[in-house]
This record gives structure tokens, sequence and C-alpha cells, in this order.
């Protein structure tokens, strides 16, 4: 299957999901509490936003004006709505814009987040290309997958060397960002919670609707199965992988 496809199914597949990805609103709130010294309102990037359960929180729990990232305007569309309903819409602005090329001054924000995101780039990348858009002692709030233990299960190990061969654990991905010049703040384990519950217990519901509506298409059929295989492993081996929550803070 082409990268576009595969992509243009995931998409379908995840419309209307207030979450792409792991993660909960406590989560959010406590990653948002270690970065102490924010401006009162700060200026807050969010990328990779998705359909934005996050951005709500942010802007929720904040007097700042956050910018919402995305590649996919169908994403953007739903927060947007979902920010009216809120009453949310005039501290949110969205952007459809590519990570890998974010149309932003440099020093241009207080606050970047990004969960479950930064993956698409790759966490050295990200951490090295968005440095330049944080100013002086600006926060930078990202979850990426680690293993938790070593020496993972065959099948478990074959699954992300396929899917994300990058993956590291905890202390190599400190370190990697210690090498940047980034100074750690806090990090902490999403619950496992926040993947059957908050993500998978929905997705779980919408992939029926998505294979009957794609009954005659073999690869539509083929993302459900990685799906249902993906969401599978979480339930086989949640002690061996997971998504670390990490605050950094940049150095002047």
């Amino acid at each position: 299957m082409h990268e576009e496809r595969m992509i243009e199914l995931l998409v379908e597949l995840h419309e209307g999901l207030p979450r792409l990805g792991p993660g909960n609103t406590e989560c959010t709130l406590r990653a948002l509490a270690m970065c102490e010294q924010l401006p009162a309102a700060p200026d807050v990037l969010d990328v990779g936003c998705g359909t934005g359960a996050q951005t709500l929180d942010l802007a929720s729990a904040t007097d700042g004006q956050i910018t919402a990232a995305d590649l996919f305007a169908s994403f953007l569309t739903q927060l947007e709505a979902n920010a009216r309903q809120k009453g949310l819409a005039g501290r949110i602005k969205t952007r459809a814009a590519d990570m890998n090329e974010l149309p932003f001054p440099d020093a241009s924000f207080d606050l970047i987040w990004s969960e479950g995101a930064a993956y698409i780039m790759g966490f050295d990348p990200a951490l090295a290309a968005w440095r330049a858009l944080l100013r002086p002692h600006g926060y930078l709030a990202v979850s990426e997958v680690c293993w938790f233990k070593s020496s993972p299960p065959a099948e478990l190990q074959e699954f992300w060397d396929q899917n994300y061969p990058a993956i590291r654990d905890v202390d190599d991905n400190l370190a990697a960002a210690a090498d940047q010049g980034w100074q750690a703040v806090g990090n902490f384990h999403l619950p496992v919670s926040a993947w059957t519950n908050d993500y998978y217990g929905l997705l779980r519901k919408r992939l029926p609707i998505f294979r009957a509506s794609n009954a005659g298409d073999s690869e539509a059929q083929e993302v459900a199965d990685m799906t249902e295989y993906e969401m599978s492993l979480m339930d086989r081996f949640a002690d061996w992988y997971g998504y670390e929550f990490f605050v950094f803070r940049r150095a002047p």
C-alpha cells in the first residue's frame, strides 16, 4: 500500500474522534503544571494538534493565545467547531502547516506543545527544529513513545522495528535532549488508561463503522486489521512500552 493511501485511510478512520493518540486531560494538565514560570498569558504553539483535545485543555487552563498547527484541514475544522462550542474560539487560532516547515518567526512562543506527534519527524529532529521558535527560557512539552523495560518480547520488538525503529528508552531520550542543550524539567509515564480508554476505547467503537463503509476495499480492511493488532499489543505488553511525557526548558 502506498504511503499516501495509508495516510488517507488513517485520517478517515480517525475522523470525528476527540483524540488521535494516547493522552487525557489529567496528563496534559500535569505537564502544564511543570511549566511553572510561564508568562501570565503565554503564546503557545500546539504542533500536530489533530482534532485538538489537548489544545482545548491548554486554552481552558491558561489565559494565553494558542496556535494549533496540523497538516490536515478536516482535523482543524473539527477543532474550530469544538472551540466555538466551548467559548474558546477567540483564543485558538488554527494553522494548516507541515511540522517539518512551520511558518512562524523565531522566538514566537513561550511554550511549544506536541502530544504523540513528534515521532513524525523523529524525537531528535523535532527538538532541534522547534528550539528556534521558543523565546529564551521557553518550555517544550512533548510526549514520545519509549521502551519502559529492556529486552522486549520478539513480537513487540518486530512491530516497533517496522513502525518506528527510532524508539528508545526514557533515559536515552533525556540524554539526547541534554546533548542539544535542553534543560529537563520533568517527565512521567502516561497511564495505560490513556491508551486503552481515552484513545483505543473510542477507536474500537469507530472500527466497525469504518469497516462497513469500506466493505469492498481490501486496503481499508488491512488498515483496520493493523489497528486492531496494534491495540492487542498494548493489551498484552503495556509494561514494556508506552508514551513518556517530557517537559524541557530552553536555555537562553
